[in-house]
């Protein structure tokens, strides 16, 4: 008996390895039809900046699931070079793996972001493990980054990428005639991107290949279109926006668009940088500050309830509700930001460590009114800019001025 059940082992081991082989091929090969593969990674440039950013919540989540090779990978891309085989082999298997260890959803992280129906079908599912788990992250990473990753449903995943190589080469000429410019002009920008051409700067490089205008002006905004040459691009410092742009430098960062491409989605960052616009809306869409968004508001106000309404109770609650909203969003950001940059110049200067002494917490001290008083003047200067010297002699205008000093001296 004993003999029987020993030379039967090793057949009742087969029998149970081909099961369990069987039972996990089938299960694999379907899983392995929702993984990335290369041509799902439409714009793996675009998606390591985004990681490299790290604003966005999801972008700041899926980079600290990053492997090790990979968090090298972020540490030296430089943001505008095609990333190398090497580097998309390492960011498919990151990306691979994260779609098999468990849900990527969370409310906060992707609070901004329009989910697919599809996504959110899959989400009421609440898939634990398998396929379902496979594909909701497929989904829900296809809707955080649409210009750089594929839908499971994209038949064409290079239809919208039609000559954005050319575009991508013409933002790093204007970027390198930026830069020339800057040198040889006491690191001033240009107002214009035709004030480039023909020193530093090809004038075909400011036509977009997917423009079928040719840079036509009035195509962009009417105060956008460049006045000297043709040009695809929209330039965010351009004349009428340049100090409010330049506002932004401070408490956005390096990543503030400076230069866009509309038709691609595709912008160059202050500090050089190349990504596609996304659906996480704070970090990359808008590149407007509250101001202009509050002055949105009072036109809309007034176009739709005649100049009266914003002298009457209701009219004013909508107007303190909407300044509230932005002025709280924006102006903390700023301070904090400029805080930092006061610490980081006086240490510069007089050494680390000198705040923790009495001296420089003085110092500290004196500096932070005296800038805080002059982002008010320039604050206030550009909500005379938005709404008008007028408005805000208006007791409505008065109300903004005083959230706005409410809020800056907290």
């Amino acid at each position: 008996m004993l003999k029987a059940i020993g030379r039967s082992t090793p057949i009742m081991l087969l029998a149970t390895l081909l099961m369990v082989i069987g039972i996990q091929l089938p299960l694999q090969a379907g899983t392995d039809r929702f993984l990335f593969d290369m041509d799902a990674m439409k714009d793996p440039g675009s998606l390591i900046v985004k990681l490299q950013d790290r604003r966005a919540p999801v972008s700041k989540f899926i980079a600290s699931q990053l492997s090790e090779d990979m968090q090298w990978v972020l540490l030296g891309y430089n943001g505008t070079s095609t990333p190398s085989d090497q580097q998309q082999e390492v960011l498919l298997s990151d990306l691979n793996r994260l779609l098999q260890v468990g849900s990527l959803y969370d409310a906060q992280r992707f609070v901004d972001i329009e989910l697919s129906e599809q996504t959110q079908t899959l989400l009421t599912q609440n898939p634990k493990s398998g396929e379902a788990l496979v594909r909701l992250n497929r989904c829900l990473l296809a809707d955080a980054y649409p210009y750089e990753l594929a839908s499971l449903s994209e038949d064409q995943i290079a239809k919208d990428i039609k000559g954005i190589e050319t575009c991508r080469e013409n933002l790093r000429q204007i970027k390198r005639a930026l830069d020339d410019y800057k040198a040889a002009n006491a690191d001033a920008y240009p107002q214009w991107l035709s004030d480039l051409s023909p020193q530093y700067l090809e004038k075909k490089a400011l036509l977009c290949p997917a423009d079928p205008t040719a840079g036509v002006p009035g195509v962009l905004t009417e105060d956008a279109s460049d006045p000297t040459l043709p040009c695809s691009y929209l330039y965010e410092i351009r004349p009428s926006e340049k100090e409010e742009q330049q506002m932004l430098w401070i408490p956005e960062g390096g990543m503030i668009p400076i230069v866009r491409c509309e038709h691609h989605r595709l912008n160059l960052s202050l500090s050089g940088k190349l990504y596609r616009n996304g659906p996480q809306r704070d970090s990359y869409d808008s590149n407007k500050i509250g101001f202009s968004l509050l002055a949105d508001v009072v036109r809309g106000l007034r176009k739709q309830h005649g100049d009266a309404f914003l002298k009457t109770q209701e009219g004013r609650e909508s107007l303190k509700q909407a300044t509230e909203e932005f002025l709280k969003k924006f102006v903390p950001k700023m301070l904090n930001a400029l805080e930092k940059e006061i610490t980081s110049q006086i240490e510069a200067q007089l050494g680390k460590g000198i705040l923790e002494t009495p001296i420089g917490m003085n110092i500290l001290k004196e500096a932070i009114p005296q800038v805080e008083n002059q982002i008010k003047q320039q604050l206030k200067s550009q909500l005379q800019a938005q709404l008008g010297e007028k408005f805000l002699k208006t007791e409505e205008g008065q109300d903004i001025l005083q959230q706005l000093a409410d809020l800056i001296s907290l």
